[in-house]
Protein backbone atom coordinates (compact mmCIF):
# COMPACT_ATOMS: atom_id res chain seq x y z
CA UNK A 1 0.00 0.00 0.00
CA UNK A 2 2.73 2.30 0.68
CA UNK A 3 4.14 1.44 -2.19
CA UNK A 4 1.32 2.06 -4.59
CA UNK A 5 1.15 5.33 -2.74
CA UNK A 6 4.69 6.12 -3.30
CA UNK A 7 4.47 5.27 -7.04
CA UNK A 8 1.46 7.87 -7.45
CA UNK A 9 3.59 10.64 -5.48
CA UNK A 10 6.45 9.90 -7.78
CA UNK A 11 4.57 10.21 -10.84
CA UNK A 12 2.52 13.22 -9.77
CA UNK A 13 5.41 15.07 -8.77
CA UNK A 14 6.69 13.99 -12.67
CA UNK A 15 3.79 15.31 -14.01
CA UNK A 16 3.89 18.07 -12.03
CA UNK A 17 7.46 19.28 -12.79
CA UNK A 18 6.62 18.65 -16.33
CA UNK A 19 4.13 20.84 -16.73
CA UNK A 20 6.48 23.49 -14.58
CA UNK A 21 8.82 23.18 -17.37
CA UNK A 22 6.32 23.87 -19.66
CA UNK A 23 4.71 26.76 -18.12
CA UNK A 24 8.44 27.85 -17.57
CA UNK A 25 9.61 27.07 -21.23
CA UNK A 26 6.10 28.90 -22.76
CA UNK A 27 6.76 31.86 -20.29
CA UNK A 28 10.60 32.30 -21.65
CA UNK A 29 9.40 31.73 -25.04
CA UNK A 30 6.44 34.64 -24.15
CA UNK A 31 9.48 36.86 -22.36
CA UNK A 32 11.73 35.92 -25.43
CA UNK A 33 9.11 37.36 -27.43
CA UNK A 34 8.26 40.18 -25.93
CA UNK A 35 11.93 41.33 -25.74
CA UNK A 36 12.38 40.85 -29.56
CA UNK A 37 8.74 42.88 -30.02
CA UNK A 38 10.62 45.53 -27.58
CA UNK A 39 13.63 45.82 -28.78
CA UNK A 40 11.90 45.99 -32.68
CA UNK A 41 9.88 48.74 -31.09
CA UNK A 42 13.22 50.54 -29.18
CA UNK A 43 14.58 50.18 -33.03
CA UNK A 44 12.04 51.66 -35.10
CA UNK A 45 11.97 54.33 -32.23
CA UNK A 46 15.32 55.47 -32.66
CA UNK A 47 15.38 55.33 -36.46
CA UNK A 48 12.01 57.23 -36.40
CA UNK A 49 13.94 59.81 -34.17
CA UNK A 50 17.09 59.84 -36.49
CA UNK A 51 15.05 60.21 -39.34
CA UNK A 52 13.75 63.25 -37.73
CA UNK A 53 16.60 64.57 -36.51
CA UNK A 54 18.35 64.31 -40.13
CA UNK A 55 15.43 65.88 -41.41
CA UNK A 56 15.29 69.65 -43.30
CA UNK A 57 12.46 71.11 -40.88
CA UNK A 58 13.10 71.64 -36.65
CA UNK A 59 10.85 70.90 -34.66
CA UNK A 60 9.64 71.73 -30.74
CA UNK A 61 6.85 69.88 -29.46
CA UNK A 62 5.02 70.02 -26.33
CA UNK A 63 4.15 66.45 -24.96
CA UNK A 64 1.11 65.72 -22.85
CA UNK A 65 0.63 62.67 -20.13
CA UNK A 66 -1.34 59.78 -21.64
CA UNK A 67 -4.72 59.84 -20.63
CA UNK A 68 -5.67 55.96 -21.67
CA UNK A 69 -2.72 54.36 -19.16
CA UNK A 70 -3.42 56.87 -16.36
CA UNK A 71 0.04 58.08 -16.70
CA UNK A 72 1.17 59.53 -13.62
CA UNK A 73 2.98 62.40 -15.11
CA UNK A 74 1.12 66.04 -14.74
CA UNK A 75 3.31 68.58 -16.48
CA UNK A 76 3.90 68.90 -20.16
CA UNK A 77 6.83 67.64 -21.37
CA UNK A 78 9.16 70.25 -24.31
CA UNK A 79 10.90 68.78 -26.23
CA UNK A 80 13.49 70.49 -28.98
CA UNK A 81 14.93 68.71 -31.77
CA UNK A 82 18.66 68.47 -32.65
CA UNK A 83 18.03 70.07 -36.10
CA UNK A 84 15.68 73.04 -34.58
CA UNK A 85 18.53 73.93 -31.52
CA UNK A 86 21.54 74.03 -34.88
CA UNK A 87 19.17 76.19 -37.04
CA UNK A 88 18.78 78.42 -34.53
CA UNK A 89 21.75 78.67 -32.82
CA UNK A 90 20.70 77.76 -28.78
CA UNK A 91 22.82 77.73 -26.68
CA UNK A 92 21.11 74.73 -24.26
CA UNK A 93 21.10 72.49 -27.68
CA UNK A 94 18.01 69.76 -27.32
CA UNK A 95 17.23 71.13 -23.73
CA UNK A 96 16.14 74.70 -24.60
CA UNK A 97 12.51 75.95 -23.54
CA UNK A 98 9.73 77.02 -26.03
CA UNK A 99 10.77 80.31 -24.52
CA UNK A 100 14.53 79.86 -25.75
CA UNK A 101 13.13 79.48 -28.69
CA UNK A 102 10.77 82.64 -29.19
CA UNK A 103 13.37 84.84 -28.17
CA UNK A 104 15.63 83.52 -31.46
CA UNK A 105 12.77 85.86 -33.50
CA UNK A 106 12.22 89.42 -33.48
CA UNK A 107 9.82 90.84 -30.74
CA UNK A 108 6.78 91.46 -32.79
CA UNK A 109 7.12 88.06 -34.68
CA UNK A 110 7.77 86.46 -31.30
CA UNK A 111 4.97 88.01 -30.01
CA UNK A 112 2.67 86.52 -33.25
CA UNK A 113 4.33 82.93 -32.54
CA UNK A 114 3.32 82.75 -29.04
CA UNK A 115 -0.58 84.15 -29.53
CA UNK A 116 -0.12 80.80 -32.53
CA UNK A 117 0.98 78.36 -29.68
CA UNK A 118 -0.98 79.38 -27.13
CA UNK A 119 -4.58 79.25 -30.03
CA UNK A 120 -3.02 75.52 -30.99
CA UNK A 121 -2.62 74.54 -27.29
CA UNK A 122 -6.19 75.82 -26.42
CA UNK A 123 -8.19 74.97 -29.03
CA UNK A 124 -5.57 72.79 -31.20
CA UNK A 125 -5.82 75.34 -34.47
CA UNK A 126 -3.31 74.51 -36.32
CA UNK A 127 -1.17 77.90 -38.48
CA UNK A 128 1.80 78.84 -40.54
CA UNK A 129 3.24 82.19 -41.13
CA UNK A 130 7.02 83.80 -42.10
CA UNK A 131 8.26 85.09 -39.21
CA UNK A 132 11.93 86.61 -38.86
CA UNK A 133 15.24 85.80 -36.50
CA UNK A 134 16.88 87.89 -34.90
CA UNK A 135 20.26 89.75 -36.32
CA UNK A 136 19.24 89.04 -40.06
CA UNK A 137 17.26 88.75 -43.06
CA UNK A 138 16.89 85.23 -42.51
CA UNK A 139 13.20 83.54 -42.62
CA UNK A 140 11.63 80.89 -40.92
CA UNK A 141 8.69 79.42 -42.20
CA UNK A 142 6.62 78.19 -39.10
CA UNK A 143 3.72 75.94 -38.71
CA UNK A 144 2.15 74.38 -35.71
CA UNK A 145 -0.35 71.20 -35.29
CA UNK A 146 -1.76 68.61 -33.43
CA UNK A 147 -1.00 64.93 -33.07
CA UNK A 148 -3.68 62.81 -31.98
CA UNK A 149 -3.23 58.85 -31.66
CA UNK A 150 -5.77 56.55 -33.75
CA UNK A 151 -7.51 55.65 -30.22
CA UNK A 152 -8.12 59.62 -29.57
CA UNK A 153 -5.51 60.46 -27.14
CA UNK A 154 -3.97 63.74 -27.41
CA UNK A 155 0.02 62.84 -28.06
CA UNK A 156 1.39 66.45 -28.36
CA UNK A 157 1.34 69.70 -29.98
CA UNK A 158 4.38 70.18 -32.66
CA UNK A 159 5.29 73.28 -33.99
CA UNK A 160 7.56 72.95 -37.01
CA UNK A 161 10.58 75.54 -38.54
CA UNK A 162 11.46 75.23 -41.93
CA UNK A 163 14.09 78.00 -43.05
CA UNK A 164 13.08 79.68 -46.22
CA UNK A 165 15.21 82.45 -46.95
CA UNK A 166 16.56 82.31 -49.88
CA UNK A 167 12.49 81.38 -51.21
CA UNK A 168 11.50 84.08 -49.16
CA UNK A 169 13.76 86.32 -51.16
CA UNK A 170 12.96 84.78 -54.43
CA UNK A 171 9.05 85.12 -53.21
CA UNK A 172 9.60 88.48 -52.97
CA UNK A 173 11.52 89.33 -55.87
CA UNK A 174 8.70 87.56 -57.80
CA UNK A 175 6.42 89.24 -55.89
CA UNK A 176 7.73 92.80 -56.71
CA UNK A 177 8.64 91.82 -60.51
CA UNK A 178 4.72 90.95 -60.33
CA UNK A 179 3.66 94.49 -59.14
CA UNK A 180 6.15 96.12 -61.22
CA UNK A 181 4.15 94.16 -64.36
CA UNK A 182 0.68 94.89 -62.63
CA UNK A 183 2.35 98.42 -62.81
CA UNK A 184 3.31 98.76 -66.27
CA UNK A 185 0.16 96.71 -67.33
CA UNK A 186 -1.99 99.19 -65.73
CA UNK A 187 -0.11 101.99 -67.61
CA UNK A 188 -0.54 100.66 -70.87
CA UNK A 189 -3.95 100.29 -70.06
CA UNK A 190 -4.51 103.80 -68.89
CA UNK A 191 -2.38 104.39 -71.98
CA UNK A 192 -4.80 102.42 -74.37
CA UNK A 193 -8.13 103.74 -72.56
CA UNK A 194 -6.98 107.46 -73.53
CA UNK A 195 -6.62 107.32 -76.63
CA UNK A 196 -9.06 109.22 -78.97
CA UNK A 197 -9.90 106.33 -81.05
CA UNK A 198 -11.68 103.12 -81.12
CA UNK A 199 -8.48 100.38 -80.24
CA UNK A 200 -9.20 96.31 -80.24
CA UNK A 201 -7.41 92.86 -80.22
CA UNK A 202 -8.29 89.76 -81.88
CA UNK A 203 -7.15 86.01 -81.32
CA UNK A 204 -6.43 83.17 -84.21
CA UNK A 205 -10.51 82.85 -84.29
CA UNK A 206 -10.83 86.19 -84.90
CA UNK A 207 -12.66 86.70 -81.38
CA UNK A 208 -12.49 89.93 -79.36
CA UNK A 209 -10.14 89.51 -76.24
CA UNK A 210 -9.69 93.04 -75.32
CA UNK A 211 -10.76 96.90 -76.11
CA UNK A 212 -10.38 100.13 -75.10
CA UNK A 213 -13.00 102.80 -73.22
CA UNK A 214 -13.23 104.22 -76.18
CA UNK A 215 -14.52 101.11 -78.32
CA UNK A 216 -17.17 100.44 -75.59
CA UNK A 217 -18.51 104.03 -76.10
CA UNK A 218 -18.45 103.37 -79.89
CA UNK A 219 -20.51 100.31 -79.42
CA UNK A 220 -22.71 101.20 -76.91
CA UNK A 221 -22.37 98.68 -74.45
CA UNK A 222 -21.88 98.98 -70.49
CA UNK A 223 -18.56 98.09 -70.23
CA UNK A 224 -15.53 95.79 -71.52
CA UNK A 225 -16.87 92.80 -70.08
CA UNK A 226 -20.29 93.42 -71.67
CA UNK A 227 -17.97 93.71 -75.12
CA UNK A 228 -16.20 90.68 -74.70
CA UNK A 229 -18.79 88.16 -73.05
CA UNK A 230 -21.48 89.32 -76.02
CA UNK A 231 -18.92 89.75 -78.96
CA UNK A 232 -20.04 92.81 -79.60
CA UNK A 233 -18.95 94.11 -83.19
CA UNK A 234 -18.84 97.65 -84.60
CA UNK A 235 -21.09 97.84 -87.30
CA UNK A 236 -21.52 100.66 -90.30
CA UNK A 237 -24.84 102.39 -91.66
CA UNK A 238 -26.02 98.84 -93.09
CA UNK A 239 -25.26 96.89 -90.03
CA UNK A 240 -22.56 95.11 -91.93
CA UNK A 241 -19.47 94.42 -89.14
CA UNK A 242 -16.57 96.07 -90.93
CA UNK A 243 -14.20 95.36 -88.05
CA UNK A 244 -14.83 91.47 -88.42
CA UNK A 245 -14.60 91.60 -92.30
CA UNK A 246 -11.74 93.29 -92.24
CA UNK A 247 -9.68 91.31 -89.64
CA UNK A 248 -10.32 87.96 -91.58
CA UNK A 249 -9.05 89.72 -95.02
CA UNK A 250 -5.81 90.59 -92.75
CA UNK A 251 -5.67 87.32 -91.53
CA UNK A 252 -5.72 85.60 -94.74
CA UNK A 253 -3.56 87.75 -96.61
CA UNK A 254 -1.43 88.11 -93.84
CA UNK A 255 -0.98 91.52 -94.32
CA UNK A 256 -2.51 94.88 -93.07
CA UNK A 257 -5.95 95.68 -94.23
CA UNK A 258 -7.92 98.97 -94.48
CA UNK A 259 -11.35 99.38 -95.13
CA UNK A 260 -13.57 103.35 -95.28
CA UNK A 261 -17.15 103.49 -94.12
CA UNK A 262 -19.90 105.54 -92.95
CA UNK A 263 -21.71 105.22 -88.87
CA UNK A 264 -24.41 107.13 -88.03
CA UNK A 265 -23.53 108.44 -84.39
CA UNK A 266 -25.81 110.81 -82.65
CA UNK A 267 -28.18 111.18 -85.27
CA UNK A 268 -24.37 112.51 -87.81
CA UNK A 269 -23.42 110.68 -90.71
CA UNK A 270 -19.55 110.15 -90.08
CA UNK A 271 -16.57 108.58 -91.87
CA UNK A 272 -14.37 106.60 -90.64
CA UNK A 273 -11.35 104.05 -91.83
CA UNK A 274 -11.22 100.48 -90.08
CA UNK A 275 -7.45 98.86 -89.99
CA UNK A 276 -6.43 95.48 -88.87
CA UNK A 277 -2.88 94.63 -88.06
CA UNK A 278 -2.41 90.86 -88.17
CA UNK A 279 -0.02 89.56 -85.52
CA UNK A 280 1.51 86.00 -84.46
CA UNK A 281 -0.23 84.62 -81.38
CA UNK A 282 2.29 83.99 -78.99
CA UNK A 283 4.88 83.78 -81.65
CA UNK A 284 2.95 80.94 -83.61
CA UNK A 285 3.25 81.32 -87.07
CA UNK A 286 0.19 79.20 -87.73
CA UNK A 287 -1.94 80.97 -84.82
CA UNK A 288 -2.59 84.74 -86.40
CA UNK A 289 -4.73 87.17 -84.32
CA UNK A 290 -5.17 90.99 -85.26
CA UNK A 291 -5.22 94.46 -84.12
CA UNK A 292 -7.29 97.09 -84.90
CA UNK A 293 -8.35 100.60 -84.82
CA UNK A 294 -10.54 103.39 -86.14
CA UNK A 295 -10.03 106.23 -87.68
CA UNK A 296 -12.15 109.13 -87.61
CA UNK A 297 -12.06 111.02 -91.26
CA UNK A 298 -15.66 113.19 -90.95
CA UNK A 299 -13.06 116.09 -91.06
CA UNK A 300 -10.97 115.12 -93.13
CA UNK A 301 -12.87 114.39 -95.94
CA UNK A 302 -14.29 117.51 -95.54
CA UNK A 303 -10.93 119.13 -95.47
CA UNK A 304 -10.32 117.37 -99.07
CA UNK A 305 -13.64 118.58 -100.29
CA UNK A 306 -12.41 122.43 -99.25
CA UNK A 307 -9.15 121.72 -100.47
CA UNK A 308 -10.01 119.97 -104.01
CA UNK A 309 -12.64 123.31 -104.33
CA UNK A 310 -9.47 125.94 -103.35
CA UNK A 311 -6.99 123.97 -105.72
CA UNK A 312 -9.55 123.95 -108.92
CA UNK A 313 -10.14 128.36 -107.97
CA UNK A 314 -6.13 128.47 -107.57
CA UNK A 315 -5.26 126.48 -110.82
CA UNK A 316 -7.99 128.85 -112.40
CA UNK A 317 -6.34 132.32 -111.00
CA UNK A 318 -2.95 130.48 -111.79
CA UNK A 319 -4.33 129.77 -115.72
CA UNK A 320 -4.88 134.03 -116.17
CA UNK A 321 -1.83 135.04 -114.71
CA UNK A 322 1.05 136.18 -117.23
CA UNK A 323 3.49 134.37 -115.16
CA UNK A 324 4.11 130.80 -116.57
CA UNK A 325 3.23 127.99 -114.27
CA UNK A 326 2.99 124.14 -114.36
CA UNK A 327 2.58 121.52 -111.63
CA UNK A 328 3.90 118.09 -112.63
CA UNK A 329 2.05 115.19 -110.06
CA UNK A 330 4.38 112.60 -108.03
CA UNK A 331 5.10 110.83 -110.81
CA UNK A 332 6.17 113.26 -112.64
CA UNK A 333 3.18 113.92 -114.97
CA UNK A 334 2.05 117.19 -116.31
CA UNK A 335 -0.78 117.87 -113.80
CA UNK A 336 -1.53 121.68 -114.73
CA UNK A 337 -0.31 124.25 -117.30
CA UNK A 338 -1.26 128.05 -117.80
CA UNK A 339 -1.27 129.73 -121.36
CA UNK A 340 1.79 131.50 -120.30
CA UNK A 341 3.98 128.20 -119.70
CA UNK A 342 2.87 127.17 -123.41
CA UNK A 343 4.25 130.20 -125.07
CA UNK A 344 7.25 130.40 -122.84
CA UNK A 345 8.59 127.02 -124.09
CA UNK A 346 6.87 126.90 -127.95
CA UNK A 347 5.15 123.91 -126.92
CA UNK A 348 2.08 122.70 -128.59
CA UNK A 349 -1.59 122.09 -127.57
CA UNK A 350 -1.66 118.67 -128.49
CA UNK A 351 1.73 117.78 -126.86
CA UNK A 352 0.70 119.07 -123.37
CA UNK A 353 -2.62 117.33 -123.51
CA UNK A 354 -1.16 114.17 -123.45
CA UNK A 355 0.50 114.95 -119.68
CA UNK A 356 3.54 114.33 -120.81
CA UNK A 357 6.45 113.42 -117.49
CA UNK A 358 9.03 115.79 -117.06
CA UNK A 359 11.88 113.92 -118.61
CA UNK A 360 9.78 114.39 -121.63
CA UNK A 361 9.32 117.74 -121.04
CA UNK A 362 13.15 118.28 -121.12
CA UNK A 363 13.50 116.52 -124.21
CA UNK A 364 11.27 118.53 -126.31
CA UNK A 365 12.37 121.94 -124.66
CA UNK A 366 16.40 120.43 -125.55
CA UNK A 367 14.79 119.56 -129.40
CA UNK A 368 13.36 123.34 -129.33
CA UNK A 369 17.05 124.31 -128.37
CA UNK A 370 15.71 126.49 -125.05
CA UNK A 371 17.27 124.74 -122.40
CA UNK A 372 20.94 126.16 -121.31
CA UNK A 373 23.83 124.28 -122.55
CA UNK A 374 25.41 121.78 -120.74
CA UNK A 375 28.38 119.17 -121.27
CA UNK A 376 26.71 116.40 -119.83
CA UNK A 377 22.76 116.51 -120.41
CA UNK A 378 21.95 112.76 -118.70
CA UNK A 379 23.66 114.05 -115.27
CA UNK A 380 21.83 117.62 -115.80
CA UNK A 381 18.71 115.51 -116.71
CA UNK A 382 19.31 113.46 -112.97
CA UNK A 383 19.78 116.51 -110.84
CA UNK A 384 15.89 117.94 -112.51
CA UNK A 385 14.57 114.78 -111.06
CA UNK A 386 16.19 114.94 -108.11
CA UNK A 387 13.35 117.76 -106.73
CA UNK A 388 10.63 115.10 -106.73
CA UNK A 389 10.46 113.34 -103.77
CA UNK A 390 13.14 115.62 -102.34
CA UNK A 391 11.71 118.91 -102.53
CA UNK A 392 11.32 120.57 -98.76
CA UNK A 393 11.25 123.97 -99.53
CA UNK A 394 11.00 127.06 -102.69
CA UNK A 395 14.01 126.89 -104.90
CA UNK A 396 15.27 129.57 -106.91
CA UNK A 397 17.64 129.68 -109.76
CA UNK A 398 18.16 131.37 -112.95
CA UNK A 399 17.91 130.06 -116.89
CA UNK A 400 20.19 131.53 -119.21
CA UNK A 401 18.58 130.09 -122.36
CA UNK A 402 20.62 130.26 -126.13
CA UNK A 403 18.06 133.03 -127.34
CA UNK A 404 19.62 134.96 -125.02
CA UNK A 405 16.73 135.58 -122.71
CA UNK A 406 17.30 134.97 -119.11
CA UNK A 407 14.58 132.69 -116.77
CA UNK A 408 14.11 133.17 -113.51
CA UNK A 409 12.74 129.41 -111.98
CA UNK A 410 11.46 128.99 -108.98
CA UNK A 411 10.30 125.10 -107.79
CA UNK A 412 7.94 124.45 -104.98
CA UNK A 413 6.39 121.37 -103.07
CA UNK A 414 3.32 120.63 -103.96
CA UNK A 415 0.89 117.81 -102.45
CA UNK A 416 -0.05 117.00 -105.74
CA UNK A 417 3.66 117.21 -106.57
CA UNK A 418 5.76 120.33 -107.84
CA UNK A 419 5.06 123.59 -108.95
CA UNK A 420 7.51 125.03 -111.56
CA UNK A 421 7.29 128.77 -111.84
CA UNK A 422 8.80 130.30 -114.73
CA UNK A 423 9.67 134.47 -114.80
CA UNK A 424 11.44 136.23 -117.83
CA UNK A 425 13.46 138.73 -115.98
CA UNK A 426 15.59 139.59 -119.61
CA UNK A 427 14.06 143.19 -119.28
CA UNK A 428 14.74 143.32 -115.62
CA UNK A 429 18.13 142.24 -116.34
CA UNK A 430 19.19 144.40 -118.23
CA UNK A 431 17.54 147.59 -116.53
CA UNK A 432 19.77 146.62 -113.51
CA UNK A 433 22.85 146.27 -115.62
CA UNK A 434 22.24 150.02 -117.10
CA UNK A 435 21.18 151.17 -113.80
CA UNK A 436 24.37 150.13 -112.39
CA UNK A 437 26.18 151.38 -115.17
CA UNK A 438 24.76 154.78 -114.67
CA UNK A 439 25.68 154.40 -110.59
CA UNK A 440 29.14 153.25 -111.87
CA UNK A 441 29.72 156.38 -113.81
CA UNK A 442 27.84 158.69 -111.23
CA UNK A 443 30.94 157.34 -108.78
CA UNK A 444 33.56 157.93 -111.22
CA UNK A 445 32.44 162.07 -111.38
CA UNK A 446 31.90 162.40 -107.73
CA UNK A 447 35.94 160.48 -107.22
CA UNK A 448 36.93 163.19 -109.55
CA UNK A 449 35.95 165.63 -107.90
CA UNK A 450 38.15 167.96 -106.01
CA UNK A 451 35.28 168.80 -103.16
CA UNK A 452 34.22 165.99 -100.86
CA UNK A 453 30.81 165.31 -101.40
CA UNK A 454 28.18 163.20 -99.79
CA UNK A 455 24.41 162.39 -100.88
CA UNK A 456 21.96 161.07 -98.02
CA UNK A 457 18.81 159.27 -98.92
CA UNK A 458 15.51 160.70 -97.86
CA UNK A 459 15.54 158.32 -94.83
CA UNK A 460 18.86 160.45 -94.01
CA UNK A 461 21.38 157.45 -94.64
CA UNK A 462 24.11 157.38 -97.02
CA UNK A 463 23.73 156.54 -100.51
CA UNK A 464 26.76 158.01 -102.23
CA UNK A 465 30.20 159.42 -101.24
CA UNK A 466 33.33 160.37 -102.78
CA UNK A 467 37.13 159.75 -102.14
CA UNK A 468 37.82 162.96 -101.24
CA UNK A 469 35.12 163.50 -98.32
CA UNK A 470 37.07 160.10 -96.43
CA UNK A 471 40.13 161.26 -96.87
CA UNK A 472 39.10 164.92 -95.61
CA UNK A 473 37.82 163.36 -92.32
CA UNK A 474 40.15 160.74 -92.39
CA UNK A 475 37.24 157.87 -92.13
CA UNK A 476 37.47 154.48 -92.64
CA UNK A 477 36.01 152.52 -96.04
CA UNK A 478 34.65 150.04 -93.43
CA UNK A 479 32.88 152.53 -91.65
CA UNK A 480 30.09 153.58 -94.55
CA UNK A 481 29.38 150.30 -95.97
CA UNK A 482 26.16 150.10 -94.00
CA UNK A 483 24.91 153.22 -94.77
CA UNK A 484 25.47 155.00 -91.51
CA UNK A 485 23.04 158.24 -90.66
CA UNK A 486 23.74 161.46 -91.32
CA UNK A 487 24.56 162.07 -87.57
CA UNK A 488 26.05 159.08 -87.30
CA UNK A 489 28.44 160.16 -89.99
CA UNK A 490 28.55 164.08 -88.36
CA UNK A 491 30.18 162.11 -85.31
CA UNK A 492 33.03 160.76 -87.18
CA UNK A 493 33.94 164.47 -87.43
CA UNK A 494 35.06 164.95 -83.57
CA UNK A 495 38.40 163.90 -83.72
CA UNK A 496 39.17 167.61 -86.00
CA UNK A 497 37.04 169.62 -82.95
CA UNK A 498 39.06 168.81 -79.39
CA UNK A 499 38.61 172.63 -78.91
CA UNK A 500 34.86 172.63 -79.26
CA UNK A 501 33.41 172.29 -75.17
CA UNK A 502 30.18 171.13 -76.11
CA UNK A 503 30.53 168.19 -78.54
CA UNK A 504 26.68 167.32 -78.40
CA UNK A 505 25.60 171.34 -79.09
CA UNK A 506 28.06 171.77 -82.08
CA UNK A 507 27.00 168.67 -83.52
CA UNK A 508 23.36 169.51 -83.32
CA UNK A 509 23.75 172.76 -84.70
CA UNK A 510 25.54 171.38 -87.83
CA UNK A 511 22.58 168.52 -87.91
CA UNK A 512 20.03 171.31 -88.47
CA UNK A 513 22.00 173.88 -90.68
CA UNK A 514 22.16 170.52 -92.98
CA UNK A 515 18.73 169.60 -92.55
CA UNK A 516 17.21 173.42 -93.07
CA UNK A 517 19.74 173.60 -96.16
CA UNK A 518 21.75 176.53 -94.39
CA UNK A 519 25.46 176.60 -95.55
CA UNK A 520 28.08 177.42 -92.91
CA UNK A 521 31.73 177.02 -92.30
CA UNK A 522 33.79 175.27 -90.05
CA UNK A 523 37.29 175.58 -88.61
CA UNK A 524 38.83 172.19 -87.41
CA UNK A 525 42.01 172.15 -84.62
CA UNK A 526 44.27 172.03 -87.84
CA UNK A 527 42.95 175.58 -88.71
CA UNK A 528 41.50 174.38 -91.94
CA UNK A 529 38.69 176.02 -93.13
CA UNK A 530 35.86 174.54 -94.50
CA UNK A 531 32.50 175.38 -96.29
CA UNK A 532 29.55 173.62 -96.02
CA UNK A 533 27.09 173.59 -98.44
CA UNK A 534 23.78 171.23 -98.34
CA UNK A 535 21.03 171.03 -101.22
CA UNK A 536 17.79 169.29 -100.21
CA UNK A 537 16.74 168.07 -103.53
CA UNK A 538 12.65 167.39 -104.26
CA UNK A 539 12.51 163.98 -102.86
CA UNK A 540 14.12 165.00 -99.45
CA UNK A 541 17.34 163.45 -99.97
CA UNK A 542 20.54 165.23 -99.08
CA UNK A 543 23.86 166.53 -101.05
CA UNK A 544 26.45 168.28 -99.08
CA UNK A 545 30.06 169.46 -100.58
CA UNK A 546 32.80 170.39 -98.50
CA UNK A 547 35.33 172.86 -99.87
CA UNK A 548 38.37 173.49 -98.36
CA UNK A 549 39.01 177.17 -98.16
CA UNK A 550 42.51 178.65 -99.17
CA UNK A 551 44.70 179.98 -95.92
Amino acid sequence: MNMELLKHIILLSIVVETIMIIVIFVMQLKIYRYRRKIYFIKRDRERCNEMLFSAKDGYFCFVYPDQKVKDKQKDIVERCSRRLAVMLGLKNGTASSFADIADSFYKEDARILKKYVSILQQEGHAFEDMLRIKGGQRVMCVYGSRINGGDGNLYCDAVWFREVTAEAAKVEKLENEKIAVQNIVGELENMVDGLGFPLWLRDENLNLIAVNKKYVEYSGATGKAEVLQNGTELTDSNGEKVGLKTASEAQKSKKIQKNAFKMVRGGALYNYDVQENPYFVADNLDKIGTVGYLTDNTELEKLKRNFEANQNSHLEILGTLGTAFAIFDGNMNLFFYNTAFRDLWNLDDEFLETTPSYPQFLETVREHKLLPPVPDFKSYKEDELSVFGGLWETRDDFLHLPDGRTIRRFRTPHPNGVIFAFEDVSDRLATMRRLRELTDTQQQILDNLSDSVVIFGANQRLKFYNRAYLKLWAIDYDKVQDEPKLEKLLTYQKLFFSNVDDWETFKQSMLANITEGRKFSLVRDDNTKIAVSPLIFYDGSIMITYTVQAK
